[in-house]
């Protein structure tokens, strides 16, 4: 799937982009989590960008991809290691729109050109849509712990293999 004109995708660079990706970040769980997750839920989650160089050095593994339109970022996303996705967040008025989509699809390249079996990601209640569109299975439902507050999340994979053996 490509991204939709005019938006490009570039890599993330680290330093110069942490702090545009920390206020999409924020942007996008303060906006787009409310009907799904309460306020201390949120404020638990977002306060994993609170130490920019922490969030830098989290962006920085693996591979981060970035959506841009007009310079500003839209959404990233991130594979880390090569088989699974570690982050998607979409900037609040660039939901719904298939950005999203579209970086899985390019994670999902990178997964098999790395000769990925298997692409995991563990999903939040918001996301784990957009990755059952993508093709994703739910594997388990979870519960991850952040600053005392419980926040659920969705593991969920797809298989790889046949196409590594086809292509």
């Amino acid at each position: 799937m490509a991204l939709p004109d005019p938006i490009v995708c570039e890599r993330y660079v680290p330093r110069r982009d942490a702090a545009e990706l920390a206020a999409l970040f924020r942007a996008s769980i303060a906006t787009l989590a409310v009907s799904r997750y309460d306020a201390a839920q949120r404020a638990a989650w977002v306060s994993s960008a609170d130490d920019l160089a922490s969030f830098d050095a989290r962006l920085s593994r693996g591979v981060t991809l970035v959506a841009r339109r007009g310079g500003a970022a839209v959404a990233f996303a991130q594979l880390a290691p090569v088989d699974h996705i570690e982050m998607l967040y979409v900037a609040p008025e660039w939901s719904r729109r298939g950005v999203g989509g579209a970086l899985i699809a390019q994670l999902e390249q990178l997964a098999r050109a790395s000769k990925a079996s298997v692409l995991s990601v563990d999903a939040s209640a918001l996301a784990r849509p957009v990755f059952e569109r993508a093709g994703f299975s739910l594997i388990a439902a979870q519960a991850v712990f952040r600053d005392g507050v419980s926040l659920p999340r969705f593991h969920l994979c797809k298989p790889l293999r046949a196409a590594n053996l086809s292509g």
